[in-house]
């Protein structure tokens, strides 16, 4: 089995609550090292990303003891490497600002891998690659396409602090993918800015073009399952909605065409929550291992929500063999 990841590689300097502050690579990091555990021998985990000269040397030693690890779609951005500050305000929220904004991934560099067994999208910074990529993606790739949201509904602003909003274009990117992964804050905007759209109305928060909290038109369990609807209608055949500490709502279609089935999982038990940075990075990554080779979305989310609930205790990027375990 070969995965791809495509998204950026950050330079994070993580704030921690106590005035504890960790300096780490992160961005697709986080899939990489936690998929580097839960692969099979003689699988490989392809990161295609960029990174600065400035940090090139400390991602290689990091990935040198995950044999599964191939890092040839790693090139080298002249710009240097991208760099997040992230902080945690009192209610564990992040609040992310980005000091080093650098350029796409570009097509040419994807290329080489569009016949693995499963590409995994990331939006690192928002926008790790642009729609006229994934679109000639979509047309070549063999294997599943897997997307997590994340900071697609992030922007940037002129001081580089990332705020909340929908992209005005986000359907068009969601129908290419066979699987949409995305969180409870991420399912809101998406669900308000659908609904502004569709009565024609000039948006609210988290509407295309507009910036901040995301409204409360997805509160309920049923609500966050028949958004997961709405989005199978777009293309995808699953869609999961992570939801935090409420536990994973995935929405599937076995057959095109069929009424789409939901499964609701509790949240796995946590001893301590150190740092959500990167759970949903982890989450993706134990759902792509079982679901490329299972077609099993409730069993892949099982182990997503056990890999993820490991994540958050632990601060900054796992150790090798952190998940070793998880997979039973």
């Amino acid at each position: 089995m070969r995965i791809g990841i495509i998204g950026l590689i950050n330079h994070d300097t993580i704030y921690m609550r106590g005035g504890r502050q960790i300096e780490d690579l992160g961005g697709i990091l986080y899939n990489t090292t936690v998929m580097a555990d839960l692969i099979e021998e003689g699988d490989r985990v392809y990161p295609i990303s960029r990174i600065g000269a400035d940090c090139y040397d400390d991602m290689r030693h990091i990935l040198a003891s995950r044999p599964g690890v191939d890092t040839t779609g790693i090139a080298l951005a002249p710009e240097g490497t991208s760099r997040n500050h992230i902080r945690y305000d009192g209610a564990m929220e992040k609040v992310e600002r980005l000091t080093n904004h650098i350029d796409p991934i570009p097509l040419e560099q994807i290329e080489p891998f569009l016949e693995f067994d499963a590409l995994i999208v990331n939006f690192i910074v928002g926008d790790d690659i642009s729609l006229e990529t994934m679109t000639a993606i979509r047309g070549s790739a063999s294997g599943l396409l897997y997307l997590d949201v994340h900071n697609l509904c992030l922007g940037i602003d002129s001081e580089g602090y990332r705020r909340r909003r929908a992209p005005v274009d986000w359907r068009r990117w969601l129908e290419m993918f066979d699987v949409v992964q995305m969180n409870e804050v991420e399912a809101r905007l998406l669900a308000d800015a659908g609904n502004d759209a569709a009565v024609g109305g000039p948006g609210r928060q988290g509407a295309p073009g507009g910036t901040g909290d995301p409204g409360e038109t997805l509160e309920a369990e049923d609500d966050f399952i028949a958004f997961g609807r709405t989005i199978t209608t777009l293309g995808p055949s699953v869609c999961i909605i992570t939801r935090g500490a409420l536990g994973p709502v995935t929405v599937y279609r076995e057959i095109e065409g069929n009424e789409a089935t939901a499964c609701v999982i509790p949240s796995a038990p946590v001893r301590e929550v150190v740092d959500t940075t990167g759970c949903g990075d982890a989450f993706a990554a134990g759902f792509v291992t079982e679901y490329t080779t299972s077609k099993d979305p409730v069993g892949a989310t099982r182990l997503a929500n056990r890999v993820a609930s490991v994540n958050c205790t632990v601060a900054g990027l796992p150790k090798r063999g952190t998940f070793d375990d998880v997979r039973i």
